[in-house]
C-alpha cells in the first residue's frame, strides 16, 4: 500500500481499500496520517469520497454539539495559537536568512576592488 510509502500520494485503489475497510490496523493508521498531513492527499480523498456519496454515513445528531464544545476548550484554544505562532516564527526566520544572504551578496559585490575584479575578468575571457 502507498500509505507506507512517505514521499508517495495515495491512489484511488487506496481510496478504494479504505472504503472497503480492508486495511489492517497499522494501515489505516497510516491512511488517516497521511491524508491529514497531506494537502494533495486530502483533496484527493474528499474529491474521491464525493464521487461516491453513497459510501458516506450521516454523523449522528449529537455530533455538532460535541464537535462545537470542543472546539471552545482551553486546550484547544491553546493548541490553535501555538501552531498559529509557529507558522509565524518560521516565516519571520526565513525572512531573516533572506535578509542575511542578500546583505552578504551586496557586500560581497562591492567589497571587490577594482584590481580582483579586473582579474576576475582576465581570468574569464581567456578560459
Amino acid at each position: 500500500m502507498t500509505t507506507e510509502l512517505k514521499n508517495v500520494h495515495l491512489t484511488e485503489h487506496d481510496f478504494e481499500a479504505w472504503e472497503q475497510g480492508i486495511l489492517s490496523g497499522t494501515q489505516a493508521e497510516a491512511f488517516l496520517t497521511h491524508t491529514a498531513n497531506c494537502p494533495h492527499c486530502g483533496d484527493a480523498w474528499f474529491s474521491y469520497m464525493s464521487c461516491h456519496e453513497e459510501a458516506l454515513v450521516e454523523p449522528p445528531a449529537y455530533l455538532t454539539e460535541e464537535i462545537t464544545e470542543r472546539v471552545h476548550q482551553p486546550d484547544v484554544v491553546i493548541a490553535q495559537k501555538a501552531h498559529t505562532t509557529s507558522k509565524k516564527i518560521q516565516l519571520l526566520l526565513y525572512s531573516l536568512k533572506v535578509g542575511v544572504a542578500l546583505a552578504a551578496s551586496i557586500y560581497m559585490l562591492f567589497a571587490i576592488d577594482a584590481q580582483m575584479f579586473d582579474q576576475m575578468t582576465q581570468f574569464m575571457l581567456f578560459k
